[in-house]
């Protein structure tokens, strides 16, 4: 189910008011039932997916804990993580080896030893939900977290709705324990549940898909398209997705809130960065961060030596490439982005130009890494296309083209499309700001209730007659 559908729309309020009005003991399992339905509208035969990463990930678990030797406890903690991490390989990476092994050995259709592609869907969320598990497995194992009381409180944790299909990736510690809670209606947590959502919902109605609608045009004919208007698709595709992705987060973190539990936040203001590490620190934060537990600290983080650093470094960036799609633009995607922190950690580590780089202003140093991450975006949104090649060859040609000088068609950006970019910076401004009339504007609940109201129903109206497209992480 997707949250930018009517569906959604009818189906969170039901699942709100029901939640409130069952018996407290019956809470949990009409949440249960209902994720696993939200789940199912995708594709009926994927919950047996889920249900096995939630059965292998807890048993495993729990024998791990009462192994009492150190064999005992690895072994299951590595059933675990082999088990979730195959589960994401076959139905996401299966057909990138085939690709691979073809590329390398320069096999073509016929040949005796070429691989077909087997045609495998990829799942709704097999990205997200196999790391949870994996990340909860591990703090397990290390006694950060206390496991799971039942098999049904971490199927809850593992299949929650908000944040199933495309996060934030929870960490055990920051949610395990709310399911354990009973909750009632507070209106303290309706206002900022329903300003959160209306907010999500904006960024994707608003925002993304009238950027999408701008822009697509140029991915799918780059070559008719001047240096600028290239120059521009970049700018506007890192706004597309990062308010199709964070305003995803927003609405499951606003229907969590409402409901009583508590997301941890996604995004901070990426926009604000000085650099490309900083920029990652605030940008699909749960990720992020998931990486550097669970990749970077076990490489051996920054511990054993500045060069084994550097490589920690890289290969954790790397992996980031490779989480997000199985193609080789996204191991191109991936390289850029690792080559750059390397860089970077390295050219900081000269006092020198550390203060060099302090002295520069603000705002000219947050251009920096905007600009980096729009060029290496071009890499991540190409598809192949007719004339010019694969997606790494699109990517490269509107690279090229738009530091060439190249001539071509302008593209033009309608006047709506400006003017809701700047209310979501102003708007993404305020809502981070801890300023004491900031609080006091978003605590006057017949403003937030009147706007957030009057969003839902503007967005309720346009998908009951027309199609959105799915939030782009749906499909990573």
């Amino acid at each position: 189910m997707l949250f930018n559908s009517l569906h959604y729309l009818i189906f969170a309020p039901v699942v709100i008011l029901v939640y409130f009005l069952v018996p407290s003991r019956f809470q949990k399992l009409w949440l249960l039932v209902t994720s696993l339905y939200f789940y199912a509208v995708f594709r009926v035969p994927f919950i047996l997916l889920l249900i096995y990463s939630i059965a292998i990930t807890y048993f495993c678990t729990l024998w791990m804990d009462k192994s009492e030797s150190r064999f005992g406890k690895l072994f299951f903690l590595n059933i675990a993580i082999w088990g979730n991490l195959s589960l994401l390989y076959f139905f996401k990476y299966l057909d990138f080896s085939f690709t691979v092994w073809n590329t390398i050995l320069g096999l073509v259709p016929c040949e005796p030893y070429y691989a077909y592609p087997s045609g495998i869907l990829l799942p709704m969320g097999i990205s997200f939900f196999t790391l949870q598990a994996i990340a909860y497995a591990v703090d397990v194992y290390h006694k950060k977290v206390k496991r799971a009381e039942s098999l049904f409180q971490f199927g809850l944790f593992l299949s929650f709705f908000p944040q199933l299909v495309a996060g934030p990736i929870i960490r055990a510690q920051d949610m395990l324990h709310q399911f354990l809670d009973t909750y009632t209606f507070k209106k303290e947590n309706l206002l900022p549940g329903i300003r959160q959502l209306a907010w999500g919902l904006f960024k994707k109605t608003f925002v993304a898909d009238p950027i999408a609608a701008v822009i697509d045009p140029v991915f799918a004919d780059p070559l008719h398209y001047g240096w600028f208007s290239l120059a521009v698709t970049g700018s506007l595709y890192i706004i597309q997705m990062y308010c199709d992705f964070s305003g995803y987060s927003d609405v499951a973190i606003g229907t969590g809130r409402i409901m009583g539990f508590h997301i941890p936040i996604n995004f901070r203001q990426p926009f604000l960065s000085q650099t490309v590490s900083e920029f990652w620190r605030r940008w699909h934060i749960s990720f992020s961060s998931w990486l550097k537990e669970y990749v970077y600290i076990f490489l051996g983080g920054n511990k054993k030596g500045i060069s084994r650093t550097y490589i920690n470094l890289f290969l954790t960036t790397f992996v980031s490439g490779i989480w997000h799609g199985a193609d080789w633009n996204f191991v191109v995607w991936g390289f850029v982005h690792a080559s750059l922190m390397v860089i970077e950690r390295f050219a900081f580590s000269f006092e020198r130009i550390k203060n060099y780089w302090d002295k520069i202003p603000s705002t000219i140093k947050v251009a920096y890494p905007f600009t980096i991450f729009g060029i290496s975006m071009y890499f991540f949104r190409a598809r192949p296309v007719e004339g010019i090649g694969n997606s790494v060859q699109v990517g490269w040609a509107m690279v090229s083209r738009m530091f060439s000088g190249a001539e071509g068609d302008f593209l033009s950006v309608p006047l709506s499309v400006l003017a809701t970019v700047f209310i979501l910076m102003f708007g993404d401004y305020l809502m981070e700001k801890e300023t004491p009339w900031a609080k006091k504007l978003f605590e006057n609940r017949i403003w937030v209730y009147g706007i957030s109201g009057i969003l839902i129903s503007i967005c309720f109206i346009l998908y009951s007659v027309t199609v959105s497209a799915p939030f782009l992480y749906f499909q990573f």
